[in-house]
């Protein structure tokens, strides 16, 4: 099977690397990368717990920051709500860290490795993408046939003689984003204790909670850079403007409006989510989407890149499957069939995601009053682990399903397959029981 994966960033490389450990043939038509795209990313413990599987997360921590605790401030004088233990007690539970690194440094150990692993990689500009017969067209008119194309990248055209298109939908929130990389020796040289705490001998993402806004700090690159993300929700309707960093974070933590002083600018982006339903592929298209639903997820629970790498092995793990135990002349024959089964899988788990998240971006941003004083009264004692949660368990019980979403993932996804591959009534040439105790030997 000949899978074409289309863009350069981490979904890009870990579904090439979940193919290339399968012996699928892959190559990566590698786009340029968006100059938007945020420099920071997290990745709490349910994709650090797959990145081991992939036999990935030692090179991942040798670039990256794990972090001990998640400190929740008050935005008028940064004083603290709760600082959230996530250091061993999430790994114990969850089978992984929570970490951070920039995302440059994440997508070359991806890279490096999937083409270890035999990955043809390729820089190039798409045109076209036919989903009906695996072909790709480059923008210098050649033509690259594959068995399946994933799109990664977000931004390519596709045609079919039965056009893909999208449910309606309609923007539910819009916000403003401002962020900016900020180096160790800049925060060195403020000389101010009190900024220091922020930051000096800690692990810790910092969140500022206040009305229409919450901003996030923290380390990359063993603690020689820091992300600062500032994610406001504009409501006056009115307004044909969008103010400067420095202007929404008026009457903020003076160590906030410090740190913004030695940036010149924040370059804001604006983003708008959508009430969208799950959509799944047309009956014949051999052209799927990573993420799942093609659609951004907000930023507001960090599960952004965990998702990714959640939808990734599942998609590499259904292919490889049917790579290894499927016939050779019914490779074209069964394998939309196949993408709509990931799609199944996963639309579901991504839209409850989004959902989620936007209600962690109204909590984190709520007005001062009796819902803002309950909210920092269940933070002041919520934890991400039972353990380290109140005796009301609220932060917990709808975290643990998150955090732990990796464990069961791979095997959930071969029993998946293995139904569906009865459903379709073809012949099996390895029993499940024989892939249950093969994929064990793997954890």
């Amino acid at each position: 099977m000949r899978v074409i994966i289309i863009g350069g960033d981490v979904s890009a490389f870990v579904c090439a690397i979940t193919c290339r450990r399968d012996n699928l043939d892959v190559i990566v038509l590698e786009s340029g990368q968006d100059t938007e795209t945020p420099p920071g990313i997290q990745i709490p413990p349910n994709g650090t717990y797959l990145l081991r599987r992939l036999g990935l997360l030692d090179a991942v921590l040798e670039k990256g920051d794990i972090i001990q605790t998640i400190d929740f401030r008050r935005y008028s004088d940064g004083g603290v709500i709760r600082s959230m233990p996530c250091g061993e007690e999430t790994c114990r539970i969850y089978g992984g860290p929570w970490i951070t690194i920039h995302r440059e440094d994440l997508r070359q150990i991806l890279r490096d490795r999937a083409r270890k692993l035999g990955t043809e990689i390729r820089p190039a500009t798409v045109r076209e993408v036919y989903s009906e017969t695996a072909e790709v067209i480059l923008e210098d008119g050649e033509r690259i046939q594959g068995d399946v194309v994933i799109k990664a990248d977000g931004n390519i055209a596709s045609k079919s003689l039965s056009q893909e298109t999208s449910s309606p939908s309609t923007a539910t929130e819009t916000e403003t984003i401002y962020q900016t990389t900020i180096s160790r020796k800049h925060l060195e040289a403020l000389n101010n204790p009190k900024i220091d705490e922020l930051w000096q001998g800690r692990h810790s993402i910092t969140a500022w909670l206040g009305p229409n806004q919450h901003a996030i700090f923290y380390p990359v690159r063993h603690g020689q850079t820091y992300i600062l993300n500032i994610y406001h929700t504009n409501t006056d309707s009115k307004s044909t403007t969008i103010p400067t960093a420095q202007e929404i974070c008026t009457g903020w933590d003076n160590r906030l409006q410090t740190i913004l002083s030695l940036t010149s600018t924040l370059k804001p982006t604006t983003l708008s989510y959508h009430n969208q339903a799950p959509t799944q592929p047309p009956t014949q298209s051999l052209l799927t989407h990573l993420p799942t639903q093609n659609i951004p997820l907000p930023p507001h629970q960090a599960q952004e890149t965990a998702t990714l790498i959640e939808d990734t092995l599942t998609l590499g793990t259904l292919l490889s499957l049917y790579n290894q135990h499927q016939h050779q002349h019914s490779y074209q024959s069964h394998p939309p069939s196949l993408l709509a089964l990931h799609a199944t899988l996963r639309s579901a788990i991504t839209t409850q995601k989004i959902h989620s998240a936007l209600s962690t971006l109204r909590t984190f941003q709520l007005e001062n009053g009796i819902a803002q004083q309950a909210r920092d009264w269940v933070l002041s004692g919520a934890g991400i682990t039972r353990d380290t949660d109140g005796w009301w368990k609220v932060m917990s019980s709808r975290q643990e399903g998150v955090l732990g979403g990796g464990m069961g993932l791979v095997d959930e996804t071969g029993r998946a397959f293995w139904e569906w591959k009865r459903a379709m009534g073809m012949e099996l040439q390895q029993s499940q029981e024989t892939w249950t105790s093969q994929s064990a030997s793997t954890r």
